[in-house]
């Protein structure tokens, strides 16, 4: 098998279907790609989502009526939180059911908003313009909502804004850069909701609320609140993506070109970062043992994230379940082989030690690109026995 140099950090893909560049890309009449949105449709079947809608302008109000609309199964329910003088215009845009917002959520209003969102698949709430935020947090607690989407004129966090944040790693910096947006209201909603039981809690603007729910990229920044990811052996039933993942990455320049049976060997072997609720791949990585059988020595294959989940750490995840098979197998050697600097920092940054292309099994040069030998740089970790946290001697 030949391998490809790991060259991104870690490659950062879209898990798009594979197509010739010639095949144009179908489009809604708003820009979204029909296909992703199919994806997210599927995505959501069954769930409860609810939007806060603090300032709710006309282009705003025909993105939530659009994006409502393409829901066409019945089977994902909205709750829309907007200010009081918005809600009949909301309820008619979205074909909602109309509701006065409570400052207390008693149990029999949490029980009328039960029975409402059951039968009418679509609520809009009213509240007080300043209190939207902190209304919809209170509702997606007491509905256990699956999702939240605030939205705000600014957009996401950053400028790009940046796909996702760890709500409790990011704390300080979050509250702080929403405080200077003026929405002191945002974290609290946000963390009220994921206590709840929303997987995730989106920031975004209203006009976007298509892109940010249908498609990969997003427009927005993606909250979310301890693990998200977990690793897991790749299965027969990922290979269509695997190999989407895998001919994205050469059509876009950042892997060698794969045979099927190059691509099913990297994958019977390799490992997934899965989504904690949905178990779709995060990302991907392989294990090369065969070619350097005898020496003690395995080689990372092939690692690809999906941009989607930038930000959640697949990568490292993926990198330390390697360094666990590598131990479980009894190789005492990891390496890498990589042309680009941002590869680089990234294993050093998983403690790989740079070494010379003698320190690494001279197989791997063999029939080697001999253009991209001058650029080549190895990285080298060492597997210990037991793991980090039990070899801990005095």
């Amino acid at each position: 098998m030949t391998n490809d140099d790991v060259s991104a950090n870690p490659r950062t893909l879209r898990p798009r279907r594979a197509a010739p560049r010639e095949t144009a890309v179908e489009l809604t009449s708003s820009g979204v790609p029909v296909s992703e949105r199919d994806f997210f449709i599927e995505e959501f079947r069954g769930v409860t989502i609810v939007v806060a809608l603090p300032v709710l302008s006309a282009a705003g109000l025909q993105a939530v009526s659009r994006t409502v609309g393409e829901f066409t199964t019945g089977d994902t329910r909205f709750i829309f939180v907007v200010p009081t003088d918005c809600v009949s215009d909301t309820a008619t845009a979205v074909g909602g059911l109309a509701m006065d917002g409570s400052s207390a959520w008693s149990d029999e209003a949490i029980a009328r908003l039960w029975l409402a969102i059951a039968d009418s698949e679509c609520v809009v709430i009213g509240s007080e313009s300043s209190a939207v935020a902190r209304t919809a947090g209170s509702v997606a607690a007491s509905v256990r909502a699956s999702k939240m989407v605030l939205t705000d004129p600014g957009g996401g966090w950053g400028t790009p804004p940046r796909s996702f944040a760890d709500i409790d790693l990011h704390r300080e910096r979050l509250t702080r850069h929403l405080a200077e947006r003026g929405l002191d209201e945002f974290p609290h909603a946000a963390q009220e909701a994921l206590a709840g039981g929303a997987y995730s809690v989106n920031l975004c603007r209203a006009e976007d609320l298509e892109f940010e729910l249908f498609t990969f990229d997003g427009r927005g920044t993606v909250l979310t609140q301890g693990r998200y990811l977990h690793l897991a052996s790749l299965q027969v039933d990922d290979f269509p993506a695997i190999e989407a993942l895998v001919a994205q990455g050469v059509r876009e320049g950042v892997l060698k070109q794969r045979s099927r049976i190059e691509i099913a060997r990297m994958a019977a072997g390799g490992l997934g970062a899965r989504v904690l609720r949905t178990g779709h791949l995060a990302g991907i990585v392989g294990l090369e043992t065969d070619r350097y059988a005898g020496t003690g020595f395995g080689e990372v294959s092939g690692l690809i994230t999906v941009a989607e989940f930038s930000g959640l750490g697949a990568g490292g995840l993926l990198i330390d379940g390697l360094i666990e098979l590598c131990r479980e197998r009894g190789i005492a050697n990891l390496f890498a082989v990589t042309v680009s600097g941002e590869a680089a920092d990234f294993f050093a940054r998983r403690r790989f030690i740079e070494v010379g292309r003698q320190d690494v099994p001279a197989a791997k040069w063999e029939d080697y690109d001999v253009d991209r030998l001058e650029s080549a740089r190895c990285f080298l970790r060492a597997v210990s026995a037991t793991p980090r946290s039990v070899s801990q001697g005095t």
